[in-house]
């Protein structure tokens, strides 16, 4: 049933260092450039060891250091090995558990919600489909990375990267994308409206309620959001923890954490 709570399964994802060490060979170059804060040579002191199982959490953290953009290059070193064929398609109001990391070397299609707890990490290697809303913590770190994302509606604590596009047909609160969003592997995004404080590579909106750090127009992202106006609307966390909100609202019957 689509309103039921469903967590996502959990399933290890192995990796050989050798895989991995062949494909960034191959890679370095483009990806230092994609990064821009380091050449080739910064780049291969700034990965760490290559995971045994990519599912591990903490592994996965210590791979590519915990500094952004360097998620990016594990997509693409992913994306670069892996074939990208497997399918899977979950129906709900599918969770994934704190701290918890889900990789997928495929598409995946999920026929209801999809909810992020608190530094939860989700890695598609083909396309991420979302027949509702994508939330994801607005005070906490997490992670949506994929070859392609399609959502009706959503919100992200944190990252959301993609290597070909990001579209959406109703209203998108990005809180953040890599800090080098000139670089950024997010190829075009596409919504009916579209509110965050970074820039990504191509954009196409029918509005943009906001545009960079400086540029952010808070009566305008209350109004396009149909929410509240937060308590300090100097506070652009407010207005995402207040989307977070409204779009919990119509998701019922969630796990606490959520």
């Amino acid at each position: 049933m689509a309103g039921e709570v469903v967590m996502w399964p959990a399933r290890a994802f192995p990796l050989r260092s050798e895989q991995v060490e062949t494909a960034y060979r191959t890679l370095r170059k483009t990806l230092a450039a994609e990064v821009g804060s380091v050449d080739a040579d910064g780049l291969d002191t700034s990965l760490g060891p290559v995971p045994e199982d990519l599912a591990d959490a903490d592994a996965f953290d210590a791979w590519p250091g915990g500094h952004l953009p360097l998620e990016g290059v594990g997509l693409r070193l992913m994306a670069e090995i892996f074939p990208g064929k497997d399918s899977v398609e979950l129906t709900g109001r599918i969770v994934v558990p704190e701290r918890q990391v889900r990789i997928v070397d495929g598409d995946v299609t999920i026929n209801g919600d999809l909810l992020l707890e608190d530094g939860a990490w989700v890695m598609v290697l083909g396309k991420l489909t979302v027949a509702g809303s994508l939330i994801a913590p607005t005070d906490s770190y997490s992670l949506v990375a994929a070859g392609s994302i399609e959502c009706r509606d959503g919100v992200t604590g944190r990252t959301i990267m993609a290597l070909r596009s990001i579209r959406c047909p109703r209203h998108v609160l990005p809180q953040f994308g890599p800090p080098r969003l000139d670089r950024a592997p997010v190829h075009r995004w596409g919504a009916r409206r579209l509110m965050w404080p970074a820039q990504f590579d191509r954009v196409d909106v029918a509005t943009r309620v906001t545009g960079g750090i400086e540029e952010i127009d808070y009566d305008a992202a209350v109004d396009a959001l149909a929410i509240p106006e937060p308590a300090n609307d100097d506070d652009w966390d407010d207005l995402g923890s207040i989307y977070t909100a409204q779009l919990l609202a119509t998701v019922s019957h969630l796990p606490s954490t959520v």
